[in-house]
């Protein structure tokens, strides 16, 4: 993801990462990490911004499809106006979704004030905390449910910050 995130950064595709991924940006250790079987990137729904995003992840070697399947570029104007979620998957099983919508924000709300992660020397924008909590409250999956739960109990266990 690390590739992505440098070939983005180079373009100037505005993205920011949500979900999962982003939250285990905040853990202090590896075992406060949880397992997530994509990675969730925020983008701008503009068509030039998703263009210029997809274009990079083909030049990767990804994929692109729908959540309900198959994508040909010729739907994407109006995948955009519905900010419909993109799925890139690469045939190692590298996966990432391309949301243009997330529960409770808009692009711009995260945006404004995402922190930047820098790893291996790659600035990653992350979505601050108190809203990707936030997002899986309001989004109320059952899935996100039990996630929350379980970070409620985790947080409680965890001794405070030196």
């Amino acid at each position: 993801y690390q590739a992505v995130i440098r070939a983005f950064n180079r373009v100037g595709v505005r993205y920011v990462v949500v979900g999962m991924a982003g939250i285990n940006y905040y853990a202090r250790q590896p075992s406060e990490a949880f397992a997530t079987m994509d990675y969730d990137l925020f983008l701008e729904p503009m068509l030039n911004n998703v263009e210029k995003a997809l274009r990079r992840l083909e030049r990767l070697g990804f994929s692109i499809g729908t959540t309900q399947g198959a994508f040909t570029p010729d739907e994407l104007r109006q995948i955009v106006r519905d900010q419909r979620t993109l799925v890139a998957t690469t045939p190692d099983g590298l996966t990432g979704e391309l949301l243009l919508a997330v529960s409770g924000f808009t692009f711009a709300t995260f945006a404004k004030d995402a922190a930047t992660v820098t790893v291996r020397g790659t600035p990653i924008k992350v979505g601050r905390l108190t809203k990707l909590l936030k997002s899986k409250q309001v989004a109320n999956r059952p899935k996100d449910r039990a996630f929350l739960r379980r970070y409620k109990l985790m947080l409680q266990e965890m001794p405070p910050p030196q």
